[in-house]
């Protein structure tokens, strides 16, 4: 009884402890010297209810599978990024044709106007197509820093892309090379050094607040885990990985007996290796270049110059939150002159260490001088770490997509709704 009294007690007394000295940001972690890479393979199954299907009565199904490869990879005077992705999936509907409203068009493909100037609509039955389709798109970024200069966040980049699609008769290849300034740091190491301080702190190995610049050495440590795995080997490094990072903590005093001991290892090792977290990130970046389009899906294009402007904005809010914002405009100059405008804004915070809750805007549009095409996805999802690298997710997203001039069977005002759900599995 004595005993138990003694732990509820040790318990109420840890729980009040700060795990921090300071009201540590993840934007007080500014090294450039910074590794990341992950890689994946994921499936999912939707149900959909179709945008522009004037009956309500359809629905549609698409099945995904996803292989992907991202690595970034940051020293001060150079930073790049480059990423693999394969792809396959297909889509079929409940229907084999749905009936759809669009304009009465003349001779000339032009609306057919009513006495008040108003254009005239029919309803028309127009085929659900099956489709399968799959691909691979690669691309990469590297950007050389002037920094030793005045200007020490002026850089100059290459970046170049390439996309094969089944469904498409042309590649997408292109390169570019630019100016830009500004500089995105990669924070993820101080979010788990966080999260392992919150670890130790609920298991009573502290019985203090770590100071900041505890926190930080310890989080460069973290971003140096490469480094100690190509020191002692990828599958024997960690013993040694693990206690640097100790050491660091140690150092600040608030470790009870002095060591962290098993439980400690253990602690860390449930944090860095079975406990997924989301990229935390912080700064902005913008470029501006030229290059050329050897090619694009659309098969339109055909070695044309090319301009490109890119910004990206990524923010924490607190340990829990990220917001990432990246837009990108594209002309391309060829006998028809394509102009691609890309946004995406993404949401992620953190309910748990086990379950991640995204949200996200994306819009894009493109004009090639005979055609206009706007398109909006809202999507919500929730993640659930089931362990071992295996992760399960549930969403919902919005589709709208808007066709100028519009054709018999595009979709309209009205947008699709599609409920998805899938599985992840994690390979690093």
């Amino acid at each position: 009884m004595k005993l138990n009294i003694q732990k509820t007690l040790l318990a109420i007394a840890v729980s009040g402890i700060p795990v921090m000295a300071n009201a540590l940001s993840l934007e007080d972690y500014t090294v450039a010297n910074s590794v990341y890479d992950e890689a994946y393979i994921s499936g999912s199954l939707n149900a959909n209810e179709p945008a522009g299907d004037a009956d309500n009565d359809r629905l549609g199904y698409n099945y995904s599978l996803v292989a992907d490869y991202q690595k970034s990879f940051s020293t001060l005077p150079r930073s790049w990024s480059y990423g693999v992705t394969l792809d396959a999936g297909g889509s079929k509907s409940s229907k084999k044709t749905s009936t759809v409203e669009t304009d009465v068009l003349d001779a000339n493909g032009d609306p057919v106007l009513d006495d008040a100037g108003v254009a005239q609509t029919e309803f028309v039955d127009v085929p659900n197509p099956s489709t399968d389709d799959w691909g691979i798109k690669a691309d990469g970024v590297i950007d050389t820093y002037f920094h030793q200069s005045a200007y020490p966040k002026a850089f100059w980049f290459g970046q170049g892309e390439f996309e094969s699609r089944d469904s498409s008769a042309e590649d997408d290849v292109s390169a570019t090379l630019g100016l830009g300034y500004g500089r995105v740091y990669n924070a993820t190491p101080l979010a788990k050094v966080i999260r392992i301080v919150e670890e130790l702190n609920n298991e009573g190995l502290l019985t203090g607040p770590i100071p900041d610049s505890i926190a930080l050495e310890a989080a460069e440590i973290i971003d140096r885990e490469q480094e100690f795995q190509s020191k002692f080997g990828a599958d024997e490094y960690r013993p040694d990985f693990y206690a640097a990072i100790e050491a660091a903590i140690a150092r600040s005093g608030s470790i009870r007996d002095g060591k962290l001991g098993a439980l400690g290892a253990i602690t860390m090792d449930d944090v860095l290796v079975d406990e997924p977290i989301s990229v935390r990130k912080h700064g902005w970046v913008v470029r501006a270049g030229a290059g050329f389009q050897a090619s694009d899906l659309s098969g339109i294009a055909d070695n044309d110059p090319k301009l490109l402007l890119e910004w990206e904005y990524a923010k924490p809010y607190g340990y829990k939150g990220q917001f990432i914002n990246t837009l990108s405009y594209e002309p391309v100059f060829g006998d028809n002159t394509i102009q691609v405008i890309n946004n995406e804004m993404t949401y992620t915070h953190e309910v748990s260490d086990m379950i991640d809750w995204t949200n996200s805007w994306r819009m894009s549009f493109s004009d090639n001088e005979t055609e206009e095409t706007t398109t909006h996805v809202l999507n919500t999802r929730y993640a659930f770490d089931l362990g071992n690298s295996l992760e399960y997710s549930v969403g919902l997203n919005l589709t709208q997509s808007d066709t100028d001039p519009n054709q018999a069977g595009s979709i309209g005002d009205d947008p699709g709704i599609n409920f998805t759900t899938g599985f992840n599995y994690r390979l690093k």
